[in-house]
């Protein structure tokens, strides 16, 4: 009997369930956890509870404290609020004072070149500007002088309040006076529209129904004076509804600032004074690095500004992604606390509103000092918490060194057998498919190196029937991607010769469409032109004696009543009735009254066929391609005379052409047959009335002629398509397709371009634009 028979197996799962079963692990395990368990849980639930309370003591505190400094800015503001409801009320008073200024006074006054009635720079007293937008007359005059009377307040104003910078009206007519003065030609427009500003319509009815203060959103001062914020107040003459004006008062809202940036607040906190839009005006130096921000308000802005150091969205809390928890609980409540992770730290944030302004003074502490106390509870909880933990563990490490020596005796009962397994799977590996098996007495062990034995000799066997199979697939493989790269070769010069061909047939096309167009419309001008002429000449010779007699007869016709009246005066008496009674049956009276009108008629009308065929005989010359000195608003009305049948049933022409419009290189008569294209165009595309725009302009390189009509207008997906050879929208026999056709190319040959704007249902604008000085006919 071999040694494997004779040795008793055993598998694993007896050996090691004995081994546990003995040492009673997992019951002591779960005793201990759940007397751990019940303690850990009974005093957490404590601590969570004192440790909240002392926690909510701590927020409302700061809470407390960021109201109490807010009510102080509040009060501040509500001064100055009051100040400019008393400024108002005492210019509403001035404009009913009668009040006569001095020589002195008068003499600080004066007219600017540019219409502006200030005061001058070198002068003492308020600084007052009259826009230009306003005739100055004597009632105006009045009105400023009567202001005089609110200097000395708004003196004081400035001069009483730490807070307040300067004090100012403006009318509704752009006037304002200012304490202190300045050069107000240079601080504003000449054509300063005071209506335009948040400063006077915020204080209207629409704006302010109610008629109180209210405050401007703060700003940035381009003087230098760093943040400020305006308080305003409607002036009303007394008995009316017309907002005469608006009295201001402006605050450096750095004062405040100061006074924040003061504050000695518990818990090593800060505070922040945030303006209604969210952004940050006061900032410690403790805040910024919390903040990553720099504070500004000692910067100039001017630098600010130059080096791009001025960051706007960084400063405004409701823009920033860190402070949107705060963002939305400042929009949602006047006060409040919200929890915040600036850079990195654990933060509390309280904020309270300032009213009047809708500001908000917000406290920021650090929870670690704000819940100090509650963390020292919480950390002399986890001492006594970690050391059961540790003492648990000091009891679990002792009982696990005698655990680990009964577990070394089983381990090497599974570890040789185990190495020997591993062996076989190595020698399987590198080639060798019957290695020798493992002797063990683990039935589970022993089953596996068996399984070993017979897994090495199926690979043995499939090995070698792969190595054939790859043979086999090596040969094939190579000889397909001999195949295939002798098909690819052709393939791809086959593409070549067909995409060589197709680019060749395309550009025949092109080119054959569009010498077709050349040819037909040429031909057809030229045969128009033939016709053209000879009608003309054929006008013309009837029309040459016709001109003259009727020139004569104008002469003669005057002659012949002066000599019938003196042949009259001749008759005698019997005869004289008798002819008297003539000449009322012949309407003698109307004749005489008629002719001249009917000689005028016939004038006007033997000139109007002249300048018919006068402007015929222009526009037939369509063959004649000479480059010469071109006069655009003459082929305008020149075309328009030929054109008329075109438009005069439907539409209405409206020309603007620019007089001063300079001679251009060209060929008139290419450019007379583009106008006739557009305007045709424009009157078909006219259905029942409209109106046809001819407009002629330049530019400091180009001449630019507009054709516009309120016609039907172009569809999208037939605009691209206009200029094309024989494209056209209209019925079979209405048109060709070839007018804009020629026309672009007769542009381009000017080198210029035609461009188009078209609305449907609305109309089209054509715009033609050609170089003043043409770069090839210079050349040329």
């Amino acid at each position: 009997m071999s040694t494997q028979q004779s040795t008793r197996e055993q598998n694993v799962f007896r050996v090691l369930w004995s081994t546990y079963i003995r040492n009673a692990l997992i019951p002591i395990i779960f005793i201990e956890l759940a007397l751990i368990a019940a303690y850990l849980a009974t005093n957490y639930i404590i601590r969570d509870e004192n440790i909240a309370t002392m926690q909510r003591s701590a927020q409302e505190s700061l809470l407390e404290t960021a109201r109490i400094e807010s009510d102080v800015i509040s009060s501040q503001l509500k001064g100055v609020a009051e100040m400019a409801d008393l400024f108002a009320a005492m210019i509403s008073q001035a404009y009913d004072t009668p009040y006569n200024p001095s020589d002195e006074e008068k003499a600080r006054y004066t007219l600017s070149d540019n219409g502006v009635w200030h005061t001058r720079a070198d002068t003492q007293g308020a600084a007052m500007f009259y826009s230009s937008i306003t005739q100055v007359r004597e009632a105006e005059r009045r009105k400023a002088w009567q202001l005089v009377q609110v200097d000395p307040l708004m003196k004081q104003l400035v001069k009483s309040s730490s807070l307040v910078t300067q004090a100012y009206m403006n009318t509704h007519d752009s006037m304002n006076r200012i304490y202190p003065p300045f050069d107000v030609l240079e601080q504003y427009p000449f054509d300063l529209n005071v209506r335009d500003y948040n400063f006077y319509y915020e204080a209207d009815a629409e704006h302010n129904p109610e008629r109180k203060v209210a405050w401007t959103d703060v700003y940035i001062d381009p003087a230098g004076q760093g943040w400020m914020a305006s308080a305003i107040a409607p002036i009303y003459r007394r008995n009316t509804d017309f907002l005469e004006g608006v009295a201001g008062l402006d605050i450096r809202v750095s004062e405040i600032i100061r006074q924040v940036l003061a504050l000695n607040l518990p818990w090593d906190s800060y505070a922040l004074l945030v303006d209604s839009s969210g952004t940050i005006l006061a900032m410690p130096e403790a805040a910024e690095q919390d903040w990553q921000l720099q504070e500004l308000t000692e910067h100039d802005y001017a630098t600010a500004i130059k080096q791009d150091t001025f960051k706007p969205e960084a400063f405004n809390l409701f823009k920033r992604t860190d402070s949107q928890l705060l963002a939305e609980g400042i929009n949602a409540a006047n006060d409040g606390v919200v929890a915040l992770d600036l850079a990195g730290e654990p933060k509390l944030a309280a904020w309270s509103l300032i009213p009047g302004a809708d500001w908000h003074l917000l406290v920021v502490a650090d929870q670690a000092r704000l819940y100090a106390d509650a963390n020292a509870l919480k950390a002399r909880v986890d001492q006594i918490a970690i050391g059961m933990i540790l003492g648990l563990l000091a009891f679990y490490v002792l009982f696990m060194l005698y655990l680990y020596r009964k577990s070394l005796q089983v381990s090497l009962r599974l570890s040789q057998p185990m190495r020997g397994l591993r062996r076989m799977i190595g020698a399987i590996g590198q080639g060798r498919y019957r290695p020798e098996p493992v002797a063990t007495d683990i039935a589970e062990l022993n089953s596996v190196s068996d399984g070993l034995l017979e897994m090495g000799k199926t690979i043995e066997h499939s090995r070698s029937e792969l190595d054939e199979a790859n043979r086999r697939l090596a040969r094939l493989n190579q000889l397909l991607e001999a195949r295939v790269e002798e098909r690819t070769r052709e393939l791809r010069q086959t593409n070549v010769d067909l995409q060589h061909e197709r680019e060749e047939l395309n550009r025949l096309i092109t080119e054959l469409k569009a010498t077709q167009a050349q040819l037909v419309q040429s031909e057809k001008m030229a045969s128009v032109g033939v016709l053209a002429t000879g009608v003309a000449h054929e006008i013309n010779n009837p029309l040459a004696f016709v001109s003259a007699n009727v020139t004569i007869l104008n002469d003669y016709v005057p002659s012949l009543m002066r000599l019938y009246e003196r042949a009259v005066e001749l008759v005698p008496e019997p005869d004289a009735r008798h002819l008297s009674e003539v000449e009322r049956q012949e309407h003698y009276a109307d004749i005489t009254d008629n002719i001249s009108d009917l000689l005028a008629d016939s004038i006007e009308g033997v000139r109007r066929i002249q300048h018919i065929t006068e402007s015929l005989l222009e526009f037939s010359h369509s063959g004649d391609t000479a480059w010469q000195d071109c006069d655009l608003n003459h082929c305008v009305e020149t075309t328009l005379v030929i054109c008329r049948y075109e438009y005069k049933y439907k539409a209405q022409i409206e020309t603007d052409l620019d007089a001063e419009l300079p001679l251009i290189q060209a060929v008139p008569a290419q450019l007379n047959q583009v106008i006739m294209a557009l305007i045709v165009n424009a009157a078909q595309a006219i259905q029942h009335e409209g109106v046809i725009r001819i407009t002629t302009c330049q530019s400091d390189d180009d001449v630019i002629l507009e054709v516009c009509d309120t016609g039907m207008g172009i569809t999208p997906e037939n605009l691209s398509h206009i200029f094309e050879p024989f494209f056209t929208t209209k019925q079979p026999g209405e048109g060709t397709g070839l007018g804009l056709a020629v026309a672009y190319g007769i542009i381009n040959a000017h080198e210029g371009r035609i461009e188009v704007e078209s609305a449907l249902g609305e109309g089209s604008c054509f715009r033609v634009i050609l170089p003043k000085i043409n770069d090839s006919r210079d050349s040329a």
